[in-house]
């Protein structure tokens, strides 16, 4: 009987070619992976990105013309957050223990945040709020994880927040900020009222409050208390941050959401002069977001100071006389209704605005206390019945119709045109010229005026016919120029023929 073959040694050595191709395959796999891709792998590892951010800088001062000081800025304790990467939780835990050391203010607290607090400190309390067949429909993908959100919001009641404590809500506060922000872009915290022991105990806890840091901020110094403060303007808060009406106008020209920007009048108008130029710093991560390191671009720059065209010690001292006078009128018979004064004075060879000062007399609706307040705004965004002011108006607009010239006189006897009331001045002047018209204010020299401008005859007890564009001369004459303002009566001077009257008429003005 044959004997029987023994197969081992060829499955054996089937089994062994099948390991030397896998081994061969692997190694195939290990040279592609090492020597083909290697680069991108490494690059892929070792990635990192930069992460630039501007960071603000002091606004630029605003100067009177003689370079005093009239807007600063004074410095401020400042503690400040800045997150590199920190998670919730994190933050949430660097809260509480900043609001164990400092006094926050909670005035703006807001109860839908209260809410979302309260869910974030009792999460089993939350979970309960939402039923069995409600979740039931989350499982089944009938109810969004956001419908859930809303509903446990929704029924969280006064009775919840109830049960968090002053020292929860402080914390609360601390940890909207934090939240609020992007990322490596110091948030500011607390810049008011930041007491010295405040200060002292944040910097020797910075290692136990990681992202957190006491430095300075700075806040608006007016050095004349109110004067001329309405024109000045004012700038946001870091809480404001910029306003929602011009927020791309700003985050287009590399602004952030809680920076201090101009907001009214002089502020706003030279945003782009006194904001200056931001210091710029990359900060670099690696693929996990981790802060790696900082580098700084370019250091930044001081925003340039504003020089105005006014005269602090001029104005200070008009608005003193403004006050006395306006004072002394209200007290006299006659004047109840008078409350407010305003003075604009102007350099008549360059229309500078020297002095801009107004004064308003009110009444405090609760205590009835009577005061005055600065009003330097009125004198542009008010309107009055205008008065003898237009006689310059009126005798500047026969010059240019040639109605009128220097050596023009007109008695000032009272006119009487048939169907209207007399017209005269509140006495009679005898002959004046134009100048003497003015400085006697006479009222009749001014009707004579504008009957010449509209080609019209005066006779007595007569009816007066004028050239029905009068009207619109005249009118268009006075919004040319703001009733006589002297850069109006500048820019005419270029006129030859009526120069030498203009000059007149402006040394006379001033």
């Amino acid at each position: 009987m044959p004997k029987k073959r023994n197969t081992t040694p060829i499955r054996v050595n089937i089994l062994f070619f099948s390991v030397f191709i896998l081994f061969s395959l692997l190694v195939l796999r290990l040279g592609i992976v090492q020597i083909v891709h290697g680069e991108d792998y490494k690059r892929e590892i070792n990635r990192k990105e930069d992460v630039t951010v501007n960071n603000p800088v002091p606004r630029g001062k605003m100067l009177d013309r003689n370079h005093k000081v009239i807007v600063d800025n004074k410095p401020l304790n400042a503690i400040t957050y800045t997150n590199e990467g920190a998670s919730q939780k994190e933050m949430l835990q660097v809260a509480a223990k900043l609001a164990k050391i400092i006094e926050k203010d909670t005035d703006k607290v807001r109860e839908r945040d209260m809410k979302d607090f309260w869910m974030i400190k009792h999460p089993e309390e939350a979970k309960k709020l939402i039923k069995d067949k409600e979740m039931e429909l989350f499982r089944n993908k009938k109810l969004k994880n956001k419908d859930l959100y809303k509903l446990q919001l929704e029924r969280v009641t006064k009775n919840h927040l109830s049960q968090l404590t002053e020292q929860d809500i402080e914390e609360l506060a601390i940890f909207s900020i934090m939240n609020s922000g992007y990322k490596f872009v110091p948030q500011i915290i607390k810049n008011e009222g930041v007491t010295q022991e405040e200060y002292a105990l944040v910097n020797e806890n910075l290692s136990l409050l990681p992202g957190v840091n006491a430095g300075t901020d700075w806040d608006r110094e007016y050095k004349y208390e109110e004067a001329f403060k309405p024109v000045l303007g004012r700038i946001t808060t870091s809480s404001e941050g910029l306003p929602a009406e011009r927020l791309d106008y700003y985050m287009s020209r590399g602004y952030t959401r809680n920076d201090r920007v101009g907001k009214s009048n002089l502020e706003l108008e030279y945003e782009d002069v006194l904001q200056g130029k931001k210091e710029k710093i990359v900060n670099v991560t690696d693929k996990a977001g981790e802060l790696l390191e900082k580098e700084l671009v370019s250091e930044g720059q001081r925003g340039k100071d504003l020089v105005l065209s006014i005269d602090m010690d001029l104005q200070l001292a008009v608005e003193e006389i403004v006050e006395k006078e306006l004072w002394a009128a209200k007290r006299s018979p006659g004047t109840g209704l008078l409350d407010s004064a305003y003075v604009v004075l102007m350099d008549p060879n360059t229309g500078e605005v020297l002095t801009m000062a107004g004064k308003r007399i009110v009444k405090d609706k609760k205590t009835k206390e009577v005061y005055m307040e600065d009003d330097a705004l009125g004198n542009i965004l008010k309107t009055f019945n205008v008065g003898s002011v237009v006689k310059g108006a009126t005798i500047f607009t026969g010059y240019k119709t040639s109605a009128i010239n220097s050596t023009t006189k007109f008695d000032d006897r009272a006119l009487d045109i048939k169907g209207t009331p007399i017209k005269k001045s509140y006495a009679y002047l005898g002959r004046p010229n134009d100048i003497e018209a003015l400085k006697l204010s006479s009222n009749v020299y001014m009707f004579h005026t504008a009957i010449r401008i509209g080609n019209g005859v005066y006779r007595y007890q007569q009816p007066l016919n004028l050239d029905p564009k009068v009207w619109d001369t005249i009118r268009n004459s006075f919004a040319s120029f703001g009733l006589a303002s002297v850069q109006e009566l500048i820019y005419q001077m270029n006129k030859p023929v009526q120069r030498e009257q203009i000059i007149r008429l402006v040394k006379y003005l001033i």
